[in-house]
């Protein structure tokens, strides 16, 4: 099948995406001969988000392949994807054979090593980086139950809870907005009240955790399962820092970018 690569006004059409245009403050940092990078994901900001950005906050040039659902099914039945899943990312270095890494921890701590030190995504020091490693493993934790709420026969809890109209669904839904996330985001509201940066790692600069982070709190603001407005409105901290991330200039330039 082919694969609709996304312009940034939207529209599907052949495009890559070039690290000099409007890149944020890590484009001079990352390395020149990056190996070529092609990002495999739906058209929409979900879990592919967080690289998009980091890749662009980076200066790394890569390949936005936005699939269809068509064209995603074609690529799992194939086998080409391990676990089934988006995002992916083809890494060729124009040595052999591409590698498609697959995961989205594991390939925004890939951003982040790639990008280099000097970027500042993922930190040198072993416990620092440890440390935004568990923050970002966090947010798969918050979102577990979101998860198997939202997408019930993936996960085997179609059956019981019932759909998306269901009963059980229903008291799920419940628990998430009294209980759960109200928890979750608790425990990253302390985070940030620790933090002297403003960043969720207390890093001196933005990290693959703000990614994963900034842009998920962003999407959970929509969302009516957790009821997103009312949660975030009730976390002051993890809202300013949804609005510090949005700040960062290529967090702008690539939403104006896709605007234009």
């Amino acid at each position: 099948p082919h694969f609709a690569r996304t312009r940034f006004s939207g529209r599907p059409s052949a495009m890559k995406r070039p690290a000099s245009a409007g890149a944020g403050a890590g484009m001079k940092k990352a390395a020149a001969a990056q190996p070529k990078l092609k990002l495999l994901y739906f058209d929409i900001a979900g879990k592919g988000e967080p690289l998009r950005l980091a890749m662009h906050h980076a200066g790394l040039e890569f390949e936005d392949v936005r699939m269809t659902r068509e064209e995603f099914m074609a690529k799992k039945n194939s086998g080409e994807l391990r676990f089934g899943q988006v995002p992916a990312l083809v890494v060729d270095n124009e040595s052999g054979t591409p590698t498609t890494l697959v995961q989205t921890g594991a390939i925004v701590r890939f951003i982040g090593r790639l990008a280099g030190p000097d970027c500042d995504l993922y930190p040198e020091d072993p416990i620092k980086a440890a440390q935004t490693d568990a923050l970002v493993d966090q947010a798969s934790d918050m979102m577990c139950a979101v998860m198997c709420a939202k997408y019930q026969d993936r996960f085997g809890f179609d059956e019981a809870l019932g759909g998306p109209d269901g009963e059980g669904t229903k008291k799920v839904e419940r628990a998430l907005q009294s209980t759960v996330m109200p928890r979750h985001l608790s425990f990253f509201e302390a985070v940030l009240d620790a933090s002297a940066t403003g960043w969720i790692a207390d890093t001196e600069a933005p990290s693959i955790a703000d990614f994963v982070l900034g842009t998920q709190f962003k999407q959970l603001e929509t969302s009516t399962v957790v009821d997103g407005k009312v949660l975030l409105e009730a976390h002051p901290k993890v809202r300013a820092f949804v609005e510090k991330f949005h700040t960062l200039p290529a967090v702008q330039s690539w939403y104006a970018a896709r605007a234009a």
